[in-house]
């Protein structure tokens, strides 16, 4: 970095020569002294001829080596010139058959392409298709979801539903089965009343015999065996009555019937006895 207020112009160099320089420069310059020549003899002129036939004999041998050189040259040239031509005539046929080759390969390319081209297309249509399925498929899966979900409340409303019949089934088990235990007393019931009513239409057609018996011997003269066993037959009758056992306690209408029962047979009692009455006062 300079600083010009603090340089020192004081101690220039001056730039003139001075007598030492150039008395140096003067002796440097001048030949040297030749020394004399006592006693030496100059070089004859054959030895300057022979160094020159030696010259020649060189340059002649070089001439010679250069042309040899040239004609090996220009051979290898021609040769090489040669090996071009053939490289290059291979260079076409290879290229011929490169192009030919590549011509070849083009149209299989552009088939190749083209088929895939096509194929590219058949699989987009085939995706386009799936996509849709797919689309289709996810709304009947979320509609069946849907729907799952709706018959899974169902299912739950029926469970609970459910239960709450058990319970009330469970409330109604044991009348359920008091009324099965009555309806088959009931049944037994049922069969023992049949019975106990087919016995009472076998009493019936008694009495209606025994009641043409009587009105028979009204109109006969002397019936006293008649009357007496008539008489006994209603008293067999009425105890036949009276013991058979009823259906139930409960009834009513078994009663009933032979509550009627027995009131026509007393009447026919009855009516025997004012037959037998009348058929003593008779004699």
């Amino acid at each position: 970095m300079r600083n010009d207020a603090h340089d020192e112009l004081d101690d220039v160099p001056s730039l003139t020569t001075d007598a030492r320089d150039r008395d140096s420069y003067e002796v440097e310059r001048a030949e040297p002294a030749r020394a004399p020549t006592y006693g030496r003899a100059t070089p004859p002129a054959s030895s300057r001829g022979a160094s020159t036939g030696a010259l020649w004999a060189l340059v002649g041998a070089l001439m010679i080596a250069l042309g040899g050189l040239g004609w090996w040259s220009f051979q290898q040239i021609n040769l090489m010139e040669q090996q071009l031509v053939a490289t290059q005539e291979s260079f076409a046929r290879i290229s011929e058959e490169a192009a030919g080759r590549i011509q070849d390969i083009s149209g299989k390319v552009v088939a190749t392409e083209s088929t895939v081209t096509s194929g590219s297309e058949a699989l987009r249509l085939q995706v386009r298709q799936l996509e849709t399925k797919v689309a289709e498929l996810t709304k009947q899966q979320q509609a069946a979801i849907t729907q799952q979900r709706s018959q899974d409340g169902r299912l739950e409303q029926l469970t609970t539903d459910l239960k709450a019949q058990q319970g009330e089934a469970d409330k109604f088990a044991a009348p359920l089965k008091t009324l099965g235990t009555e309806q088959a007393a009931l049944k037994s019931e049922l069969a023992t009343l049949k019975a106990a009513q087919g016995g009472v239409g076998e009493l019936e057609a008694q009495l209606k015999r025994l009641s043409g018996e009587v009105d028979a011997l009204k109109k006969i003269g002397n019936p006293n065996q008649a009357i007496s066993r008539i008489e006994q037959d209603l008293l067999v009758l009425k105890g036949d009555l009276e013991t058979r056992p009823a259906a139930s306690s409960n009834t009513a209408e078994f009663d009933a019937f032979r509550a009627q029962m027995s009131r026509n047979i007393s009447t026919l009692q009855a009516q025997v006895q004012n037959l037998q009455q009348q058929i003593d006062a008779m004699r």
